[in-house]
């Protein structure tokens, strides 16, 4: 339409083609294209010289109307505040994203990001699958059929007390000789647990199925349990918590994970370049 109107405005196709930039073959296969479409001639050719018809002539207003609505729907989805929604399988994954988001948002301010917490590592790859979800943040790489991600983060796991439970039990290096928090059965934490402490001679007191739950409980002297290393780094500088440095610190990997045939808007392609490091205003 905007090829017509320059040809209908000029009367040259030459001229047409230097004004939109396009070669004169390919406006006159505009041209011929719309008139074939429509099924009647919009311009009468005599020598080199162009006429525009009356059906031409009535198409103008049309055109404009067309282009004035093209230009307003994209003004209004230019402006659209888009929305990335997230599914985290864990409250952890808020201590590593923190300068990834940050990043994010001070490159496409305009788009908002949903994280919803699922109490269960299943759910996440399920709400990909059901499309509510664009990306999933996981603990470790799921080999779904659909799922495509990459690792965003390695992580530790560490062993860590209160001060005033590690004076109770006269500051003794025994993990064990402590009451115990522990993780619910089946999550990624608990078979970390397990493979690091082996058989326990004491059961858990209470078992939780959130680190930051797990934190919280630590924090009040009700035991010790293992958190997350960035989540307690600044807790130990500070001295609010002491780590079991005789235990070893058991690896983990966080996960970004999406669909593989799902088609991602350009606010969440951006994200994933950010989350891996790639984008080119990412500074160390």
């Amino acid at each position: 339409m905007k090829t017509f109107l320059m040809v209908a405005k000029l009367g040259n196709m030459t001229q047409a083609a230097e004004q939109l930039n396009f070669s004169q073959p390919a406006i006159t296969g505009q041209i011929r294209a719309l008139e074939q479409d429509f099924g009647v001639m919009l311009f009468d050719r005599v020598g080199k010289k162009l006429f525009i018809t009356d059906a031409g002539r009535e198409l103008i207003d049309y055109a404009e109307k067309l282009l004035t609505t093209y230009d307003e729907a994209q003004k209004a989805l230019s402006a659209h505040p888009g929305n990335i929604k997230i599914g985290i399988s864990t409250t952890t994954v808020n201590y590593i994203l923190a300068p990834y988001l940050q990043m994010f948002q001070q490159q496409v301010p305009q788009c908002s990001v949903t994280m919803e917490m699922c109490s269960h590592a299943a759910t996440v790859p399920k709400g990909i699958a059901e499309n509510r979800f664009d990306l999933g943040i996981i603990q470790k790489e799921l080999s779904l059929d659909y799922l495509t991600g990459f690792e965003v983060f390695k992580e530790q796991l560490v062993w860590v007390v209160h001060p005033k439970v590690a004076e109770k039990f006269n500051h003794s290096t025994d993990i064990l000789d402590y009451p115990l928090l522990d993780y619910k059965v089946g999550g990624l934490f608990r078979t970390l647990y397990e493979k690091t402490l082996g058989r326990k001679k004491n059961e858990p007191s209470i078992v939780y199925n959130d680190a930051e739950a797990m934190k919280n409980s630590i924090l009040q002297g009700l035991g010790c349990g293992a958190l997350p290393l960035n989540m307690v780094k600044k807790l130990l500088a500070d001295g609010s918590l002491i780590e079991f440095t005789n235990v070893p610190r058991p690896d983990f990997s966080v996960w970004v994970v999406y669909h593989k045939e799902k088609k991602l808007s350009r606010a969440a392609m951006k994200l994933i370049t950010i989350l891996k490091g790639e984008d080119s205003t990412t500074t160390e």
